[in-house]
């Protein structure tokens, strides 16, 4: 592009011409504009566009002459089809308009609404109630009132007519359709709905925009910028990939109540199934120097394997097989300390590096860039990794392994909790020089590579800072302006 600026600078030329878009098979006229090409290093260029199925009037007065495209009747067909043919549905718009054709029929400007928190209604198992008196209360009033209700129907005849589905487009709605179809939307609109297995399946699903093969379309520039930023933020959720099925991983707990479950911690079964640890590591590091080779493994929690952190052929049949022993919790958590054990034990017989500078190679990865973690430590070597907020103070309490948590840090490098009270770079605690190679591979924190470079090259400086710092400012090597300062 620089270059076709200064082409068209210098020469007062457009460096491109003449261009040709074939769209033979284009419906869309949002793909022939995209072809064109949106930058002012076009807008002097002319295009031939070769479309077929194009009526001879199509080509207008000017014949084969070049004319502006927004002029071209081609243009108003495909805009107008695109429009009309593939027109995303609005469930909540199509909601607000039964909600603003019954203010009109109470001559009221407000609406008080009973089902104010859906999730809360769910969970006290009142939700199906309401949403009875709602449907209830707005289908009558739209279909006893004659004006709200012809332009209800009006609405619906006019939206109907434009799918491109004939069953929807040519099937009439009489006033007791408009009725059934109220009610059908209400219950859609809190989740609230079963399939039916008729036509009001296909009103639903046309509404709702879920048209097959369409998902929902952007007529703007700023709508698109719009979804892209949702796009780009909803994968820092905690939203689980779709995984191929031989790597997807279902589990099943079926409680009477799950809202009254979560009260008590005792009673959480949910909560306790996603807080186990599998005893098969995700991440394997192995780091040497001083002429010892050491190990770091890292094993997930059940809710951080069902998170878009993890690479999914992590989950293989030898995960399901160790997950399969979740029924008795107290047996489980005694097979992981005795399986971490044993792996430990093994990785000691082969401990000896001939190198002296430190080193480190990454064996096993099986988490993405960038991961949002917590990670607590069992002991050198051996440590846990969970979704952001899974290991804090106040959980860690009632887990079944709190007895062998020492310490927990979070991807930023922050300290959740520390029950060793150490400082010093070889001991295990928060300043474990573990901890920071571990931040290092999996986040790329500057503070953990500063330490790491420290430990290489200072380790005498780091030592004696970590001597005079009260952590009055914190714990960790978060710090470390302030231990920088002391040291």
């Amino acid at each position: 592009v620089p270059y076709q600026l200064v082409f068209q600078k210098h020469f007062n030329l457009p460096l491109f011409v003449k261009s040709v878009v074939v769209a033979h098979d284009v419906e869309d006229f949002s793909k022939i504009w995209q072809a064109m090409g949106r930058s002012r290093t076009m807008n002097d260029t002319t295009f031939s566009i070769y479309k077929s199925s194009i009526s001879g009037e199509m080509n207008g007065e000017h014949g084969s002459e070049p004319i502006d495209i927004k002029k071209h009747p081609l243009t108003k067909l495909l805009y107008t089809r695109n429009c009309d043919c593939k027109m995303a549905g609005n469930l909540s718009s199509i909601y607000q308009t039964l909600i603003a054709l019954y203010n009109l029929s109470k001559n009221s400007f407000y609406y008080s609404d009973e089902i104010v928190n859906t999730f809360i209604e769910k969970m006290e198992q009142t939700i199906m109630k309401k949403v009875s008196r709602l449907e209830e209360k707005l289908a009558g009033v739209l279909t006893e009132h004659i004006v709200p209700a012809r332009i209800l129907q009006h609405i619906f005849g006019d939206k109907f007519g434009r799918s491109s589905n004939k069953a929807i487009s040519e099937n009439g709605l009489s006033v007791d359709m408009v009725n059934e179809l109220v009610r059908q939307i209400v219950r859609q609109k809190f989740e609230q709905r079963l399939p039916s297995g008729d036509i009001y399946d296909d009103y639903i699903r046309f509404l709702s925009g879920e048209q097959v093969s369409l998902m929902e379309i952007s007529y703007t520039k700023q709508q698109q910028k719009q979804k892209q930023k949702q796009k780009a933020k909803s994968q820092d959720n905690d939203t689980m990939d779709m995984f191929d099925k031989r790597h997807q991983l279902p589990l099943c707990k079926k409680v009477e109540d799950y809202f009254a479950s979560t009260i008590r911690i005792e009673d959480d079964v949910v909560k306790r199934m996603l807080g186990l640890p599998v005893s098969i590591p995700i991440f394997t590091l192995h780091y040497s120097g001083g002429g010892r080779q050491n190990v770091i493994n890292v094993y997930p929690t059940v809710q951080f394997m069902y998170s878009h952190h993890i690479n999914p052929r992590y989950i293989t049949e030898d995960v399901r097989g160790v997950l399969g022993g979740a029924n008795v919790p107290s047996r489980y958590y005694e097979d992981f300390l005795a399986t971490v054990a044993a792996e430990s034990k093994m990785e000691e017989l082969d401990s000896k590096s001939e190198s002296e500078m430190f080193h480190t190679e990454t064996k096993l990865n099986g988490i993405r860039q960038n991961p949002q973690y917590s990670l607590v430590g069992i002991q050198p070597g051996v440590y846990i990794i969970g979704m952001k907020d899974q290991f804090n103070i106040h959980d860690i309490e009632t887990h079944p392994l709190r007895d062998h948590m020492q310490c927990a840090m979070d991807e930023i490098g922050f300290v959740l909790f520390d029950k060793t009270n150490t400082k010093s770079v070889d001991e295990f605690g928060p300043y474990f020089i573990e901890q920071y190679i571990l931040l290092d591979a999996l986040s790329k924190q500057e503070v953990a590579q500063n330490v790491i470079t420290y430990y290489c090259r200072h380790k005498d400086k780091l030592e004696k800072g970590l001597e005079s710092y009260n952590e009055k400012r914190g714990k960790g090597f978060i710090c470390w302006r302030f231990l920088s300062f002391a040291s």
